[in-house]
């Protein structure tokens, strides 16, 4: 498998798809000649991350993605590699396993720069496309999850995105938008979006990531001959319309895409109304890929349109969402954690999930495992973590806790600032800081009924 266009750019790196290819292909040499067979790999840099990804890929080895970077976090995924790929400050691989390995990738930027030779007919790059992938995400039984794709399942829904989207990208006189992203490349969403798809379309990249609106604004004003494909998060969305920075930038922009959670009803109107484009919401998952995408056409409208090549049916009574997709299995059914009411075979609306599984600010994460991780900590008995919302307040989680003897003694001790200080810091072990619970309660006992359910009412008016 080859990719179709090879014309893509990487603007910041001012490297050509020929020039990158050649270095893919020497590491992919590198690779092939070390025989571990899974690799675990964590790489910040998204341009350092596509030499490593797709070596391994023509190297035909297995890769696991962690969903991040948190040492703890990179230690679970560990029980499903051979050796770790990749840059992480705070991890140190010798305390996983004294027979676990770290590949070091110190002298590989060195090796792949002195390995190109610019030649007239570079060898081409092959893509391995039965080659598996291991994303991480949050389960509904408290524990990360892990979810298997091949490289030919991504390259399916790369080609349904283009086949769905190109119009947008694509302008008259046959110029392409450039890709620029907010999001992380580790995660589905940004793998697709930022860096696979604009590579399979031949479409130029730009992949630093920008934390704060304005240099993502000043950037592509620097960039005035370009028009831009932004690709972002609903929680990014909401910033840049707080700060009011895009119109600045508005006629450069081709199209804007949004995933990973809801994107606000106003904010997507606002953003139709201050640059006239409305962005494109995709709705999906790690399990699932993505499944529908809409623009809203006003307030009220609340359905999603199915991708053309993904069937569709609501379970009757409990109205969960199924789906026939070649993201997944073409053969069988797929049933997810949401509920829709259909509108009919290609439409639907949205209800909300059927599990304990949320997002927070794009973060995906589960209520129970948070929980779990709560009660592995000595002063922590019992456990419960539940989504605060208040009018007029940032979405956040909440736990509530009843405390070991060894937690109560900690807690005459401690000020109840730096108790839940420590706490939060057990949680940062494994979780990133924004789906981290940012209230604690305790009690000497959790309030169970008589038929053992917990009170969980009386649990949320704890924070009222």
């Amino acid at each position: 498998m080859h990719f179709p266009k090879q014309s893509s750019t990487f603007i910041d790196q001012d490297v050509s798809y020929t020039t990158w290819q050649q270095q893919v292909n020497c590491l992919r040499d590198i690779f092939r000649q070390q025989p571990q067979q899974t690799w675990l790999l964590f790489c910040q840099d998204s341009y350092l991350f596509s030499l490593y990804f797709f070596a391994l890929i023509a190297a035909n080895k297995r890769i696991v993605l962690p969903p991040n970077g948190q040492p703890l976090q990179l230690q679970q995924c560990m029980e499903h590699a051979d050796v770790f790929l990749g840059e992480s400050a705070e991890f140190d691989v010798s305390k996983v396993s004294p027979t676990f390995s770290c590949f070091d990738s110190s002298t590989l930027e060195e090796l792949v720069a002195n390995q190109v030779t610019h030649s007239a007919e570079p060898e081409k790059l092959v893509l391995n496309p039965e080659c598996k992938i291991i994303f991480f995400t949050s389960g509904s039984s408290g524990q990360a999850k892990a979810i298997n794709k091949t490289f030919a399942q991504l390259v399916i829904e790369v080609e349904q995105l283009e086949k769905t989207f190109a119009q947008y990208l694509d302008t008259s006189d046959s110029s392409t938008a450039l890709v620029m992203a907010t999001v992380s490349h580790q995660h589905i969403y940004g793998l697709l979006f930022k860096l696979l798809w604009p590579l399979w379309a031949g479409r130029d990249l730009y992949l630093q990531s920008f934390a704060y609106p304005e240099h993502l604004v000043q950037k592509i004003k620097q960039m005035a001959d370009r028009k831009v494909c932004l690709i972002s998060s609903p929680a990014y969305y909401h910033r840049l319309l707080s700060d009011n920075v895009l119109t600045e930038v508005s006629e450069q922009l081709s199209v804007l895409f949004s995933s990973g959670g809801p994107l606000n009803a106003e904010a997507a109107l606002s953003l139709q109304s201050s640059l006239d484009i409305t962005p494109i919401e995709v709705f999906g998952s790690t399990e699932t890929g993505g499944i529908a995408w809409r623009q809203r056409a006003s307030i009220q409208d609340e359905s999603w349109q199915v991708f053309s090549e993904i069937q569709c049916q609501a379970e009757a009574g409990t109205q969960r969402l199924s789906i026939l997709s070649p993201y997944v299995d073409k053969q069988s059914w797929y049933q997810t954690d949401d509920r829709v009411e259909l509108i009919d075979k290609q439409r639907f609306k949205l209800l909300g999930r059927a599990d304990r599984i949320v997002k927070i600010e794009e973060k995906r994460c589960s209520l129970d495992e948070l929980g779990s991780r709560l009660m592995e900590h000595a002063w922590i008995e019992h456990a419960y973590v539940l989504v605060d919302e208040q009018v007029g307040k940032r979405r956040c989680l909440a736990a509530v806790a009843e405390l070991s003897s060894e937690g109560e003694m900690a807690f005459t001790q401690h000020k109840k600032f730096n108790f839940d200080r420590q706490l939060k810091a057990h949680l940062k072990q494994y979780f990133e800081a924004i789906v981290v619970p940012r209230k604690f309660r305790y009690l000497e006992q959790m309030p169970y009924n008589s038929q053992g359910k917990l009170n969980k009412k009386y649990l949320e008016s704890l924070f009222d």
